[in-house]
């Protein structure tokens, strides 16, 4: 029995320390308030991958737009430090998974995605920035 709560035990330590995001080989997806908590330094590398028209109309606070649907997207994200964490974001969260390879290439190992993208972080009723 003992060996059974042993096991039980560090399956919870594991189950509560993950709250709030999901890895994959290639990024981390974090629920938004994780991703808030995170971003909440004018530091940390924040990219939001939409369009102008898109990030114009709102997003985060610190967030440098970058077009995942531009010509230059590489050369532009070629400009960031890729030897620090990067944290992007979408509209719902498709284009900033397909962004992933992209930010591999250029040398990132540390990615972090908002799970739900910008829709589910308005939803919560989180901070956002209008213009640009």
């Amino acid at each position: 029995m003992k060996f059974y709560m042993h096991y039980l035990l560090i399956f919870i330590v594991v189950a509560f320390t993950s709250c709030g995001q999901s890895k994959s080989d290639d990024y981390t997806d974090m629920k938004a308030e994780q991703f808030q908590n995170d971003v909440s330094h004018d530091f940390v590398q924040l990219i939001d991958v939409r369009t102008l028209e898109e990030f114009k109309a709102g997003h985060l606070k610190h967030a440098i737009n970058v077009d995942f649907k531009s010509g230059d997207f590489i050369k532009n994200i070629e400009k960031l430090n890729s030897s620090k964490p990067v944290y992007i974001y979408c509209k719902s969260g498709n284009r900033s998974k397909k962004s992933v390879s992209a930010f591999k290439k250029v040398g990132f190992t540390t990615i972090y995605n908002l799970k739900g993208g910008f829709l589910v972080w308005k939803d919560k009723g989180l901070p956002v920035v209008k213009g640009k």
